[in-house]
């Protein structure tokens, strides 16, 4: 299963690591990022995301416009913990805390076999998941797929450039981010109006995973994978569910039981730990990138392509009134300090 992960790296720094190629134009593409929760929990960068927090999500820019390619991402933000589009009423009042969904019955239940069926499909991204160690009492170890970036001189402000030059060079295809299969959808009946929130896929533990417990989330592994999870218009359930399997191609090292916790949120979370050292826990780093869209309702987004090129964008006054927009006028007024505050 899946109960708690870390994403301490800013929207901006998250949606530079999600530049991809896109297959229908091959153009190396970065990716909007689009606040679907601005009205009540904007996603805030966290070392302790739990249940009903805010995460950050790929799905296709379809799902916002029918008009784009299917195969076109947008990186977004969402509850984590399902509430399904059959929930009528204050949000308090649903009791299921719907944060996993096992690939075996996916398809059989129908909280989530109905946002399956019709392609709703995405993708959490972490920096890695927290697991407890079965049968051991408050021994939390931090799993990960690439080199966790607390390493990196100027974490969590890291240089993405030079980590996508070498992701480039490598032609490994992977993401340089966990990315965890999930599907969402989208309640029209709550108070918040709509609710956009995903659970993450779970199957069985591979070998390295089972000493530490039975179940895991369902990873991507390579751009190839992504694609076609969330590529519902060329790929249809049947065809992406062979995707959801376990994966040894995992690492993991103990961290402190603090991070059981939900009120400690600090990087110390994602640091290794041993049980006979004193550690302290520091506040949190707070000089990371903020948040950077214009907090609009979510309709047509795209009247232009997404685009393929920040550099050739033109600056538009945004509008004062919330109605459909082009994807420039949904972004960060400060489009042009952007680069500059992700470069080293």
């Amino acid at each position: 299963m899946c109960g708690r992960f870390a994403c301490g790296l800013a929207p901006d720094v998250v949606r530079r690591l999600s530049t991809y190629m896109n297959t229908q134009t091959q153009e190396l593409t970065l990716p909007p990022y689009i606040d679907l929760m601005s009205s009540t929990k904007p996603f805030r960068a966290s070392w302790n995301i739990s249940p009903t927090s805010t995460c950050l999500c790929l799905i296709s820019a379809k799902h916002l416009d029918g008009t784009e390619d299917s195969a076109t991402r947008v990186l977004c933000s969402m509850r984590w913990s399902l509430v399904p589009h059959y929930h009528k009423g204050n949000l308090n009042d649903f009791k299921p805390i719907l944060n996993n969904c096992r690939v075996e019955t996916i398809n059989e239940k129908p909280t989530f076999k109905v946002p399956l069926r019709y392609g709703k499909r995405c993708v959490v991204l972490a920096e890695g998941f927290f697991e407890w160690k079965k049968n051991v009492s408050k021994t939390p170890y931090f799993i990960y797929e690439t080199e966790p970036f607390i390493h990196e001189k100027h974490y969590p402000n890291i240089n993405t450039d030079q980590i996508l030059e070498k992701i480039q060079k490598e032609k490994s295809g992977k993401l340089p981010l966990l990315a965890m299969a999930g599907i969402f959808d989208i309640n029209r009946n709550c108070e918040i109006d709509p609710l956009y929130s995903c659970t993450i896929c779970t199957v069985d533990a591979s070998e390295t995973m089972v000493n530490v417990h039975i179940r895991m989330p369902a990873i991507l592994t390579t751009q190839q994978e992504i694609d076609q999870w969330l590529d519902f218009g060329r790929y249809d359930t049947e065809k992406v569910l062979p995707l959801l399997v376990s994966h040894d191609d995992i690492q993991m090292y103990r961290v402190t039981p603090s991070v059981g916790s939900t009120k400690i949120n600090d990087m110390n979370n994602i640091r290794p730990f041993s049980s006979d050292e004193n550690t302290k826990t520091n506040p949190p780093n707070r000089n990371t990138l903020d948040s950077f869209v214009i907090k609009q309702e979510p309709s047509q987004y795209f009247e232009e392509p997404i685009l393929k090129n920040e550099k050739n964008k033109t600056q538009k006054k945004p509008s004062a009134k919330r109605t459909q927009g082009t994807i420039e006028d949904y972004m960060f007024k400060t489009t042009k300090s952007s680069g500059k505050r992700s470069k080293k």
